[in-house]
Formats: structure tokens, sequence, C-alpha cells
């Protein structure tokens, strides 16, 4: 275990501060911890004076014994608790009395060893916590950053697609990122048609931006920005420095690492991002992708704006974006593997909640973590999908027939009287029909008959998935498609409404209590028609026969 946390660890030495009032036991540690070529260590005789250090220096880990002139351990503890430092803080101590470990437990320590044992072996174990809770704390910073710009991109993305004017997207979508994805600040330049200077948009930034502006404007771009503008597959970094003493922006990103890129899509630069963030997550691939992903975004926006002709949703869904391509490959192994790190942990806490009641708290948070993490997993899986391939036109009765031929519905029976309705749309309809059968069967309680069935109207059509289960109640008919809610329905109803919105599609519950439940999707007319040739698809719902003719 020990050489897998070793060959794991950063190449930058792990910041550790001692806190002992005996200055010998504070010789000795840091001559153990430091000879691993691991750790670098701060020795303090009290408390104040780590907080003193704090101040002025970046820390990775603390160790602390527990009896000590002035604060003692728990109350140093305590204090670092309330000042919201959350690094990991390891009890080292002589004292072994089980309120003291409880006590330390219960107030956010994440680990505790006890003094007095050999030596060699003592130290051996206590460099072995620094570094697994180090890197412990450091992915579990990295699942949360990553699953917050996760749930960030996706207020982006749906902010980028309503229907409003390009300025307030723009102007949204900057706040929108520096408030959920921890970055500092965030500039969006953008070119004029004749390639000049435009407009810029920013958010986080403490510098007169108009002023700013102006000098770019009459100076030219920054040395970054033209750099990002010759660089056509990812951002380059910039680290406010000599070279940047004359760059009007310096104010607002000095002591933080820059990343620019170009705002390209279709053939055309439309302008630049430049963001400032933490050194550590300026150089993180996933950081890095996810910016691409979000200029992609944003440049398609600018691109949509620019058109005179309209585009049906499904048109613009596959010219917008790849959706997510780029978060679900690099980011959904590294989410996975630290979702089953959390778990065993939790597993774990789970005995030792039997034994000090204190942490169940704790265990119910991270409960409710788990599953968020988990429905963001299934979220991207199903997303990406979604404009990936081109769109086709789908048989509703082949569907209809592959589920049944595919599932185990026991004694209940399923009508369908779609005739040769085909709808067309993203091939992923027919995993959202899957999942209202299923939704149907599973919270139906007494269901016997599922029946769908379609409705011409005048500008559109509705298709119809009704059965004779209970049905929904009428207090609970606005809920059901809110996020969270019926969490063990396969794809979830939040889902399904999300992704007919986005194939320019509607879905309603128009059931009654007691005799059913009816769930209603509204298709645009352009999207749906009944086909009157020979041959049907029975695999995909694809035409694969001679054209025939249509109605």
């Amino acid at each position: 275990m020990r050489q897998i946390l070793q060959a794991e660890c950063s190449s930058e030495p792990i910041r550790v501060v001692h806190v002992d009032d005996d200055p010998f036991i504070g010789g000795l540690t840091k001559i153990y911890l430091e000879r691993s070529g691991q750790i670098t260590v701060y020795s303090c005789l009290e408390a104040d004076q780590a907080f003193d250090y704090l101040t002025q220096n970046p820390v990775d880990v603390f160790i602390s014994d527990y009896e000590m002139p002035g604060l003692n351990g728990i109350e140093f503890l305590k204090k670092l608790r309330e000042q919201n430092c959350d690094l990991p803080f390891i009890l080292f101590t002589g004292r072994g009395r089980e309120d003291v470990v409880v006590d330390a437990y219960s107030n956010g320590a994440t680990s505790y060893i006890q003094k007095g044992g050999e030596p060699k072996s003592q130290y051996a174990e206590l460099l072995h916590k620094v570094i697994y809770t180090h890197r412990q704390y450091k992915s579990q910073q990295k699942v949360s950053h990553l699953s917050r710009i996760f749930r960030s991109l996706r207020v982006i993305s749906h902010t980028l697609h309503e229907d409003e004017d390009i300025d307030s997207k723009l102007n949204r979508v900057c706040h929108q990122i520096i408030s959920e994805t921890g970055y500092r600040d965030v500039r969006l330049l953008l070119f004029k048609p004749d390639g000049g200077i435009g407009q810029m948009y920013h958010a986080g930034s403490t510098g007169t931006v108009d002023s700013s502006l102006s000098q770019i404007q009459e100076k030219a771009l920054t040395s970054c920005m033209e750099k990002a503008l010759l660089t056509p597959n990812g951002p380059i970094i910039c680290s406010s420095g000599s070279n940047c003493v004359s760059c009007p922006l310096l104010p607002d990103h000095f002591g933080f690492k820059t990343l620019t890129m170009r705002l390209f899509y279709g053939g055309k630069t439309y302008g630049l991002i430049s963001v400032s963030l933490d050194q550590e997550y300026a150089r993180d691939p996933d950081e890095q992708a996810l910016l691409v992903e979000l200029s992609r975004e944003i440049a398609s926006a600018i691109y949509q704006s620019f058109q005179k002709e309209e585009h049906s949703a499904m048109e613009t869904l596959i010219q917008a974006n790849t959706k997510l391509d780029i978060l679900n490959s690099l980011t959904r192994h590294d989410i996975k593997n630290e979702l089953t790190i959390t778990i065993f942990h939790m597993e774990n806490l789970l005995e030792l909640s039997e034994e000090i009641g204190v942490i169940r708290e704790d265990i119910s948070r991270l409960h409710d973590s788990l599953n968020n993490i988990q429905e963001h997993l299934m979220f991207s899986d199903v997303y990406q999908k979604i404009g990936m391939k081109k769109a086709k036109w789908l048989s509703l009765s082949s569907i209809l027939e592959n589920i049944r031929l595919t599932h185990n519905f026991g004694s209940v029976s399923i009508i369908h009287s779609t005739g040769t309705l085909e709808v067309y749309t993203d091939p992923m309809f027919g995993k959202i029909i899957v999942n209202l059968v299923e939704n149907a069967l599973m919270h139906g309680c007494r269901v016997t008959t599922l029946q769908v069935g379609f409705i011409e109207q005048v500008d559109s059509g509705i298709l119809f998935i009704e059965d004779d289960g209970m049905g929904i109640p009428d207090e609970k008919k606005s809920r059901i498609f809110e996020r969270g809610v019926g969490k063990n329905t396969g794809l979830g109803l939040y889902y399904t409404r999300e992704i007919l919105g986005l194939t320019g599609m509607s879905i309603t519950e128009t059931g009654t209590y007691g005799t059913g439940a009816r769930f209603e999707i509204r298709i645009p007319r352009s999207c749906y028609r009944w086909y009157r040739g020979e041959d049907v698809g029975a695999h995909t719902g694809m035409v694969t026969g001679k054209e025939g003719r249509f109605r």
C-alpha cells in the first residue's frame, strides 16, 4: 500500500506543519518525515505560531500534539475548522483516552496516532498517514471541483440555447462561470465582422474593464492573446511575470495562472476567452478540456446569433456542439475511480458509526454526495450521445415491438396503435420510450395493461403512453419532472424532459389518480410522418427498404 501511495504522490513535496511543545519531538518528527524526500516540515511549539505561518505560507497537512500551552490540540483543530480550513489534521499524541479520540474525530480530525511505540514503526505509520490523507484530500477536492464544473457547464449550455439576445447570454455566462467553477475572473473579447476589437464581457474583475478594453484597442492584443489565436487545439497558459508589465489585464491576473483560448466555430474565429484560476488547476488536462468545450459552446452561440435563417432544435443541436464529449472522455474515468475510493471509505465509516455515533450525520452527507455524483455520471453518459449521430426516421412500432421482445413484463399486456408512425429525431429517442414504459410498470403498482397511441392535432401530434395502474396524485404531478424526484427510474423523468426539450419536443402527465398515469409527448408536425412503403426496419426503427409514399 505504501509503495502505491508513494508512486502516485505529486512531484511537489507535501508541506506539513507540526505543532508540539517538545522541541525534541518536533526535531525528531521533522528528521523522520523529511528523510522520505516527499515531505517538508515546519515545526512549531504552539498553535499560534502555526496560525502565523498559515497566513503567509501554503500548507497541505497539519500534525498536532494534544497537550500544549495555550491552545491544546483539539482547540487548535476547532479554530482551524471555524476559519473554514478543511486541510487534513492528524492528532499525534501520547494521550490515548477514548474521549480524546472521539472529541478529535467529532471536530473534524482526519486521523489519530498515539505516541509511545517503537520509533521506527511509529514514524513509518505517521509518514504513511501524511501521504495517504494528503492524497485522499486532493482526490476529494478534484472530484468536487470536476462535479462543480460539470454542473456549471450544464447551466451554461442551457443559458446559451435560451431564446434571448446574445449580449444577455454572454453576460450571464460570465457570471455563471465564476460563481460555479471557482474561476477568479473571466473575460470574453469579441471581434467585429471586419476583424477589429469589439465588445468585452467580464465577471470577477477588479480593474477597470473599459480602460483595459481601450488599451487593447489602441495597442492591439496582448502577447497571450496573440499566442492563443495561433494555437488551434487548446488554451495557452500564462503566468504573470516581467513580460506582462505592460499588459492592461495584469491587475486581475497577478498571482494566478491564466488560460486563454480562441472562440472558434464553423471555420471562423469570433473572439477570445480568458480566465484566471489557481495554479494547481491551470495545468490540469481536465480543466483545459473543459475550457475547450466551454469555448466551443460560446462560439457556437455567437455563430447562431449571426445567422438570419431559423433552424430547428435538432439541427441546432447537431451544429452546436459535440455535447460534453470531451468532458465524458477525460473525466468520467477519473470520477468513477474517485467514487470507488469514496464508497470504500463510506463502508468503513458505516462500521465505525456503530461505535461512534457522532459521525452518523457525516455518513448521511457522504451518501447524498455519492448519489449526486452517480446522477451526474448517468446524465453525462446519456447526454453525450445526443446529437452525436444524425437524426433519423424511427418507427414507433419497431421500437415498441423491440421492447416487448427484450423485456419480461410478466402478465402485463402492451397494446400499441401507432401503425406506421415514424418520428424524425435522435436515435436516443428509443431509450426515452423504454424509460417511460419501465417507469409505468415500476410505479403503477397494479398495472395490467399499457397502451401506446398517437393523436394528430393541427400543428403537432401527441404520442401517449397510458397505464391502468394507480396513477399519480394531483399534488405530486407538478414535482415528478423535478430533478431528484424518482431517482430509481432509470433515465429519470427530469432527464427525459430535458432531452425531449433539446429535440424540440415536450412531455406532460395528464392521467387521473386512481385510474392510471398518462404521459403525453408533443411532437412538432415537421418531425413525424406516416410511412406507406413496403419495408420498415424491425431493429432500429429506420426505413431500410424501397422508398415509399408519405402523408
